[in-house]
């Protein structure tokens, strides 16, 4: 069950926890339509090597409360007062497609408990020259103009939740359709649809729904700080489906040009690849825990 946790400035943020309760902990970012359901990808595989993954719902989201941010780095916060709380010194981070910049500013941050990095089909920052080439069309179109306008943006996730609202499965099989071949052939499965239905019904519920997805779109054309800059000393794992057309392959490609220390698996599939590919992502993380290359 979820866990409500309050921050140091009495906002409410919803936790769930997957894994190993007893293990070696990772904090786990979901992506940008999406929940803690999404740490269910690599949880089986979590369990099974000791590991307990720490999944927030981000501000808007479930019952997290919203809250104005300016940048990722203003979310640093509530993972130290839920470290706090849980009384964790040093973890792991995994942020997965719009959940990247947040495992980033952690690095950021906190770079000195941080014990290993991992990126799923990350988005951004789409300052990056090239970065969204290979993205659908219409997807870059609405990515282009929402980012640079927030009321944009709201009007249009306030519309998609309205026709989310009336028909969930129509909605999601709507979506599904102008994602690469793979995943459409990966959400031919019921366990992964019905999965994401319950990330749908995590956000679109929610009042505050239009006014966290249209802030968090803002922040993946500039992260409000540079990668480049980064540790030197601590590993990013890139993983990255080639047939992704949410966040194409060239977003991967250009973060592992700036990033000072990096690793990049580029692997057949799409967007959702984590799901296919969860043995080999936590079999590379358990080993960097364990200090083998």
């Amino acid at each position: 069950m979820p866990t409500i946790f309050t921050m140091r400035t009495g906002r409410v943020l919803e936790v769930r926890e997957y894994g190993d309760p007893g293990g070696r902990p990772i904090f786990f970012f979901h992506g940008l339509i999406g929940s803690h359901h999404q740490a269910s990808y690599v949880a089986d595989q979590a369990k099974a090597r000791g590991l307990r993954i720490i999944a927030p719902n981000r501000p808007g989201v479930g019952e997290s409360a919203f809250v104005e941010r300016a940048s990722v780095l203003d979310a640093v916060d509530d993972v130290e007062d839920v470290a706090e709380a849980l009384r964790i010194d040093d973890f792991s981070v995994i942020g997965i497609s719009g959940g990247a910049p947040y495992a980033l500013a952690v690095l950021h941050r906190l770079a000195g408990r941080i014990r290993t990095v991992t990126v799923l089909s990350g988005m951004g920052p789409a300052r990056l020259r090239g970065a969204l080439q290979g993205m659908e069309r219409r997807r870059r179109l609405f990515f282009e103009l929402g980012s640079r306008s927030p009321k944009l943006a709201r009007q249009a996730f306030e519309q998609a939740g309205s026709r989310y609202r009336a028909d969930p499965p129509r909605f999601l099989k709507s979506l599904v359709r102008t994602w690469s071949a793979a995943d459409r052939r990966l959400f031919e499965r019921e366990d992964v649809f019905n999965l994401f239905l319950k990330d749908l019904d995590q956000v679109f519920d929610s009042s505050a729904a239009a006014a966290g997805l249209a802030q968090e779109l803002k922040f993946y054309r500039n992260y409000g700080f540079a990668i480049e800059n980064l540790p030197a000393d601590k590993r990013v794992t890139l993983w990255q489906g080639l047939d992704d057309n949410i966040t194409p392959p060239t977003m991967a490609w250009r973060l592992a040009q700036v990033l000072p220390n990096r690793e990049a698996h580029l692997v057949p599939g799409g967007h959702f690849v984590a799901i296919e590919i969860a043995d080999q992502v936590i079999d590379r993380l358990v080993r960097q825990l364990d200090d083998r290359r």
